[in-house]
């Protein structure tokens, strides 16, 4: 199996974007930032974290080809929410590498999308602030949990009833 690197994978464009979930032009401006920080911290720490005695070196046996597959590698995992197994096997490496990489180029991705003022809003004030600056706005929105009243006719003004609809529609399927 040939391992995934961002040259293999930038010659499919539809694949690049179904394993990342970036446009190749997307990445590569976005890549502009990684690269940064990718620099402020290498020359600082080593993989493992610890303050750098010396200049980092560069190996043959080195785990990614480039610095952009770092970035393929990262995105692909927090995308496809793969188990880190599947993901060192499609990276050419064992578990506890890709355990490794996982946690730091998810920090080195927080700070790159920090330094490119694209982190999403948390709440509504900054929300509002990104409105008034006439950006585009995309809102994700997904299904939370929510405390429900114990009283079973308050009860029902919250809920919707389309999972029960579900199940009572496809319910033959499990009890057969």
């Amino acid at each position: 199996m040939q391992r995934q690197t961002y040259q293999n994978l930038k010659r499919h464009e539809a694949q690049f974007l179904s394993t990342t979930g970036f446009s190749i032009s997307c990445f590569d401006g976005l890549f502009l930032y990684f690269e940064v920080q990718w620099e402020k911290y290498i020359t600082r720490y080593t993989i493992a974290g610890r303050e750098r005695i010396r200049p980092p070196r560069f190996y043959k046996n080195k785990v990614f080809e480039d610095t952009q597959s770092m970035l393929v590698f990262i995105l692909s995992y927090l995308k496809n929410n793969c188990l880190q197994e599947f993901q060192a096997g499609m990276f050419g490496m064992n578990q506890p590498q890709a355990n490794v990489w996982i946690h730091l180029l998810k920090t080195i991705l927080l700070k790159t999308l920090q330094a490119s003022k694209s982190l999403p809003c948390r709440d509504f004030a900054s929300l509002q602030e990104f409105l008034h600056q006439g950006q585009d706005v995309l809102i994700d929105g997904s299904e939370r949990p929510i405390p429900r009243p114990s009283d079973e006719e308050v009860q029902k003004e919250y809920y919707s009833g389309k999972k029960n609809a579900y199940c009572e529609k496809y319910s033959h399927y499990i009890h057969d």
